[in-house]
């Protein structure tokens, strides 16, 4: 029985969300996954490979594979070094006799690849070419959108309770100082009986009169 082979090219950005979605297209066509990491070799080639593009291509792999043993797909992995990423992309999914090749792109870039990749590929296409969008940016910026909103009201509510508490030290305050000049302004007790006196004793002497 023949083997349904689907390309997956890798070049940079490990989106894992993508991967998934190849994983379920795969498993809804019966197909092997073929993830295909394509690191760029420098013009100068004693320059070297960057680090970061080899660390990537690690990641995008291990992840392919973890997932993969997830959702029971099959999975055959290769990795190239390469001058021209198209063109190689091509090559591979000739000698693996791939039935297609993945591609995903988001509202304005490329996912997994470049645009100017994936432009290159819908321009010479050597196998069927399977075109995914995915809004992966919308969704990051509805969770931007939500977390500042959430933000806001935290910060609203914290302002708010700050005006109460202010608004009650400034009610306390008034009270205080009405109490102040209520008691500044009100006779001692003991001044008012002693006015009293002299007039009591006068009463008396008329009286034994």
């Amino acid at each position: 029985m023949m083997t349904t082979r689907l390309l997956l090219p890798f070049v940079h950005g490990v989106d894992k969300y993508a991967i998934e979605q190849a994983l379920r297209f795969a498993r809804s066509h019966g197909a092997t996954l073929v993830p295909l990491v394509l690191i760029r070799e420098p013009e100068e080639r004693r320059k070297g490979v960057r680090l970061e593009h080899i660390q990537q291509s690690r990641d995008f792999l291990e992840t392919v594979k973890h997932k993969a043993s997830r959702y029971a797909v099959p999975i055959e992995r290769l990795e190239v070094f390469t001058s021209d990423v198209v063109q190689s992309i091509n090559l591979v999914a000739g000698e693996m006799e791939c039935e297609g090749i993945l591609l995903f792109i988001g509202r304005k870039d490329g996912i997994l690849l470049q645009v100017n990749e994936i432009k290159r590929l819908l321009e010479m296409p050597s196998r069927k070419l399977y075109i995914i969008h995915l809004q992966t940016n919308t969704h990051e910026s509805f969770i931007y959108k939500l977390r500042q909103c959430f933000s806001h009201l935290l910060i609203g509510r914290r302002k708010k309770q700050e005006e109460q508490l202010q608004q009650g030290r400034e009610a306390l305050e008034e009270e205080n100082r009405t109490n102040d000049r209520k008691s500044q302004a009100s006779p001692p007790v003991g001044a008012f009986l002693s006015s009293r006196s002299p007039e009591r004793g006068r009463d008396s002497s008329k009286e034994c009169s």
